[in-house]
């Protein structure tokens, strides 16, 4: 790929995680008002809703980081796994990394 097509898919890529930054904000909002017994069928409706839009947008993001590569990474370089959200804090148990680690596809059922 050439430099300008790197830039418009970083370009991309910072557009889309502005926009899951905003619609995560918004479904934490309906989840709290789902939680505290403050929703109703539109509520629930609209909560499915941004999910799915969510997960839309996640996968365009990961399918994006995985084209574009790390900043400051040279060729072959890469780690051998990724820190999964446990991972990346010292002090956490390797046991309890690897159950994250495995939980971490799995998407909760409303």
């Amino acid at each position: 790929m050439d430099g300008a097509s790197l830039d418009e898919l970083r370009e991309e890529l910072a557009t889309l995680e502005a926009t899951e930054k905003q619609i995560s904000a918004e479904r934490r909002r309906l989840h709290h008002q789902i939680d505290y017994g403050f929703s109703n069928a539109a509520t629930l409706a609209r909560e499915r809703e941004v999910s799915d839009e969510r997960r839309r947008l996640h996968r365009r993001i990961d399918a994006l980081r995985e084209l574009l590569p790390e900043q400051g990474d040279v060729a072959g370089d890469a780690p051998d796994s990724p820190l999964g959200a446990l991972g990346q804090w010292s002090g956490i148990a390797p046991e309890l990394v690897a159950i994250d680690d495995a939980s971490a596809d799995d998407e909760p059922v409303l």
